[in-house]
């Protein structure tokens, strides 16, 4: 069953491909992820654009970034610049910064992001007067943006990281990112449109022990849904409550979300890291937790760590637009 699951999940679209996080210093949030992931990371260059804003205005810019020895999605590390109102000025150290989608035409992709009323922040070409190679948009769905990436500058990236022929098997990354909306409902309809991907509608879960702190919720119910797409799900969640998913979530993208067959050994090391536990979701007070999500350390870094068991489930309602009957 779960094999045959998989098979029709591949016929899915894709959907993002990286996100990226702002750091003080890549170098040292690289050994961080290494720490806490297990993963490395390309050296870290510097790419020399030309940045338009929102007006129109023309300026030089210079990023610097590395990108995971990954499979898709990538993590991406950019360097906080000195640039006030930029998704990557300091004052966005630590957060992550967008959703990141590959874009083959970036001048259609521009007039579909006006036709939607989306709004465009920046646009980074490679010089004056040349077609952008990075788009990235207003905060508009719930204060997260898109960051729209040509192939060529996919090809500088990956190339440099050396992802490019890479004969050996790269590990896997994280399978979704989560963000928190108050009206899952409306929020569905707009990224549906927005992204140009299909979403389930939502559905209402049911977590059947959900410690957060002193606080345990027998069950914990919420909304969700999931773009109906191949991994990494754009995972959407109504606010509730006053914990991990409370309106005060709201606005940003919330944690890379992986699996993990060794739940126990896997929260007791990232305690040993340093992370505190937001939510511990278990089957009932005295079972092994079939979930966790870890607070913020300080780079940015939060974990949602999953049982590999609810893999067949979530392809399923990708792929079916439902989640299965039990």
């Amino acid at each position: 069953m779960a094999d045959m699951t998989s098979k029709a999940a591949e016929e899915l679209p894709a959907s993002f491909s990286h996100t990226a996080l702002v750091v003080e210093s890549i170098e040292k949030t690289a050994d961080r992820f290494r720490e806490v992931f297990g993963v490395s990371f390309g050296s870290a260059e510097e790419y020399a654009f030309s940045r338009a804003d929102a007006s129109g205005r023309t300026a030089p810019a210079t990023l610097r970034m590395s990108v995971s020895l990954t499979q898709e999605p990538y993590f991406v590390l950019v360097e906080a610049v000195d640039e006030p109102d930029c998704v990557f000025g300091r004052e966005r150290l630590g957060s992550l910064a967008y959703w990141g989608w590959w874009e083959e035409d970036a001048e259609e992709r521009l007039r579909k992001l006006r036709r939607e009323g989306v709004g465009v922040a920046a646009t980074y070409a490679a010089a004056l007067g040349s077609a952008p190679e990075m788009i990235i948009t207003e905060p508009d769905l719930y204060g997260t943006r898109i960051c729209y990436v040509t192939s060529a500058l996919k090809d500088r990236l990956t190339e440099q990281a050396g992802l490019a022929g890479g004969e050996s098997p790269l590990p896997d990354s994280y399978y979704h990112v989560g963000m928190v909306v108050p009206d899952i409902d409306a929020a569905v309809q707009r990224c549906a449109r927005v992204f140009g991907v299909p979403f389930t509608a939502a559905a209402l879960t049911e977590s059947p022990h959900q410690e957060e702190g002193d606080v345990t919720h027998t069950p914990f119910r919420q909304r969700q849904a999931i773009s109906r797409t191949r991994e990494p799900y754009i995972e959407l969640i109504e606010a509730t409550g006053d914990g991990v998913f409370s309106p005060s979530q709201g606005g940003a993208l919330m944690y890379y979300a992986c699996w993990e067959s060794d739940m126990n050994s896997r929260v007791a090391r990232l305690r040993s890291q340093g992370f505190g536990m937001d939510a511990v979701i278990r089957m009932d007070a005295t079972s092994d937790p079939i979930a966790a999500i870890t607070s913020h350390d300080s780079h940015g870094i939060r974990l949602e760590l999953a049982d590999p068991a609810a893999k067949p489930v979530m392809e399923h309602w990708a792929r079916a637009g439902h989640l299965p009957e039990f």
